[in-house]
């Protein structure tokens, strides 16, 4: 273990003045807690200067100087009959009333202000990084697990509110209080200040010892609740898999092998930590010992050698607290870090310069040599891709899973930018337009239904908050969802568990498309949008999205072909790129994929026979 002060790296130094940096618009604040601290300080030798009169007064002694003011004042000011001596007495008690007042009231309104200025910056470094994260391209999230954006945004705050809470305290009260009985040690005696500071700076050692252990394990314990917080987000948002494939002893077991992790290593912590107060108060002690025999030898007044000694214990507490400082800084500089690494992440889907707001309808949508991959040196997931769609026109996706289906539609709302190509709206490249008023034009209804803990109507009006009670329940209807919804407790006001748990898979399929309809977009995404009806339900709905579809550009990916058979474009996808292209009934004739796949969907129907393709002989 290495004896050297575990000094600040010029990265935690950046990271901290960084944090500091948020402080700014509150300097008021902390100004005023200066003040505060400063009296807190000076309170301390001024309570030490009266308790030494107030000592001398009751026990006898050498006259001080707040003695002689108070006889002074009394002999100038009162003539009435009370006892001189006892008026005197009750003066200089009186003192030490006021400074300890002094001190108390000091200590609240620095503390106050402190706590107050600290807390503001954490809720504005939270919401800060929430709002990033909203805002941040699907891109990023494909390579971050929800539990550990949560513990960035909860746990590592609030180790941010003590890094700046007990760093600026400590900084603002603790050096004056070290100040006022410094100063007193030197008013009783010189040569013995000079010697009970030589020995002081000895309490800093086991600071310096332990530091660098407590800094490593504390860094490392924020990423172990990083690590439980997304087993547990997992392990409870998977719920329904959990329990039937019988793995909850397994998912205990790996939650408990983290638990355990970030146990011993908080341990290690506590037990750094605790090393240090009894070390500190050891040479504290001794100090104290060194102190009674130079007492001895000087022949001191008992109350100069009781005040000194004192004076020394409100010493021990700034020491202690200055000296762990720069163990605050680092641990709070961790968890800084992590916070700027999300504010700083760069948002490569975002609102270009002079970008504007779209306007007018949708005639043709284009894909031009679109091609995409999900970062450097991995390989394209979307190659070469030519597409051209009419409004109104049907275009159906399929393919096998992983053939780029979901990433070529998600290119519509700019979830993603191409790595090559374009994608334009009536010839104009999609990030030409603010992406608000883009996504205004899409609807979306994925495979996985995403509902709200709130009510149903809340549900269906998400994203569109001015929408009235008719026109949410216009949409229920076209989507087959309004007479379950009226047989619900409440009806539109029931509200619905997280994820919507409380329906069935049909209706929280249901409640996302009449979401879908409400908005009323030119574009509609269908990511497959009924995967999760039964046969009655699935017929109603698409009969629904028949109608829905009318006048809209809709691109729907199917896994049941036979919800596709009327689209105007099929197209077939197969890693990465169109392999096929064409209506239902000419993909049919054609011996491909398309056929392939048909005939395992419908083995017990005659498929037609293959049509020689033109060159060949049939």
């Amino acid at each position: 273990m290495s004896g050297k002060p575990a000094k600040l790296t010029a990265r935690e130094k950046q990271i901290y003045l960084r944090l500091l940096a948020r402080t700014k618009p509150y300097r008021g604040r902390l100004a005023l807690a200066v003040v505060f601290g400063v009296l807190f300080g000076g309170s301390v030798f001024g309570l030490l200067f009266s308790a030494k009169g107030g000592m001398a007064q009751v026990f006898g002694g050498a006259a001080t100087r707040l003695q002689e003011t108070a006889d002074a004042w009394i002999n100038q000011w009162y003539a009435g009959g009370m006892d001189h001596d006892l008026l005197k007495t009750l003066v200089v008690l009186g003192a030490v009333l006021f400074f300890i007042a002094l001190r108390g009231l000091s200590f609240f309104f620095s503390k106050y202000l402190i706590e107050w200025v600290a807390q503001r910056v954490v809720m504005g470094l939270r919401n800060d990084a929430f709002s990033k994260i909203l805002h941040l391209p699907m891109l990023y999230f494909t390579g971050s697990r929800t539990g550990e954006l949560m513990s960035r945004t909860l746990n590592d705050t609030q180790m941010i509110e003590r890094g700046i809470t007990e760093v600026i305290s400590d900084l603002v009260q603790q050096p004056f209080v070290l100040v006022g009985a410094a100063t007193y040690l030197f008013f009783i005696d010189l040569r013995l200040a000079l010697i009970s500071l030589a020995i002081f700076p000895i309490c800093i050692l086991p600071v310096a010892i332990f530091g660098k252990r407590v800094r490593r394990h504390a860094k490392a314990g924020q990423e172990r609740i990083a690590d439980l917080s997304s087993i547990q987000q997992e392990a409870i948002g998977g719920a329904a898999i959990v329990k039937a494939y019988g793995m909850e002893s397994h998912e205990q077991v790996r939650f408990e092998k983290h638990s355990l992790d970030f146990f011993r290593r908080q341990v290690k912590i506590v037990a750094s930590k605790a090393a240090i107060s009894p070390l500190m108060e050891f040479f504290s002690v001794l100090a104290a010992c060194a102190v009674l025999l130079y007492s001895r030898h000087a022949g001191l007044e008992l109350s100069d050698i009781i005040l000194f000694l004192g004076s020394m214990v409100l010493m021990y507490d700034p020491v202690k607290k200055l000296s762990r400082v720069h163990l605050t800084i680092q641990q709070s500089s961790a968890a800084a870090e992590r916070i700027f690494a999300i504010l700083d992440t760069v948002d490569t889907v975002a609102d270009h310069p002079g970008a504007v707001e779209f306007q007018g309808p949708i005639r043709e949508i284009r894909y031009e040599d679109i091609s995409f991959s999900y970062g450097p040196g991995k390989p394209d997931v979307l190659d070469g891709i030519q597409l051209s769609a009419r409004s109104g026109e049907l275009i159906a996706l399929v393919g096998s899973s992983g053939s780029g289906k979901t990433t070529l539609v998600n290119l519509l709302p700019r979830f993603f930018d191409p790595t090559s190509g374009h994608v334009r709206f009536d010839g104009r490249d999609l990030r030409e337009f603010t992406l608000r008023s883009l996504r205004g034009q899409i609807g979306l209804v994925t495979q996985e239904t995403i509902l709200f803990n709130d009510t149903v109507f809340a549900n269906i009006a998400y994203g569109e908050p001015g929408a009235t009670r008719a026109q949410v329940e216009a949409a229920a209807q076209k989507a087959h969802a309004h007479e379950f919804i009226v047989a619900m407790p409440l009806g539109y006001d029931t509200v619905i568990a997280e994820r919507g748990l409380l329906l069935s898979g049909g209706q929280r399929q249901r409640l996302a498309i009449a979401r879908a309809l409400l908005r009323n977009p030119p574009i509609l995404i269908l990511d497959e949008a009924t995967s999760a009806l039964d046969t009655e339900s699935e017929r109603a709905v698409q009969l629904a999205l028949n109608e829905a579809m009318q006048g809209r550009t809709v691109f729907a990916i199917a896994h049941r072909l036979s919800t596709i058979q009327r689209a105007d474009q099929i197209l077939v996808l197969d890693q990465g790129r169109i392999a096929e292209r064409g209506r239902h009934q000419e993909l049919l004739e054609r011996d491909g994929i398309y056929r392939r796949l048909y005939h395992m969907q419908f083995e017990h129907q005659t498929l037609p026979p293959v049509q020689p393709q033109p060159g060949t002989t049939p």
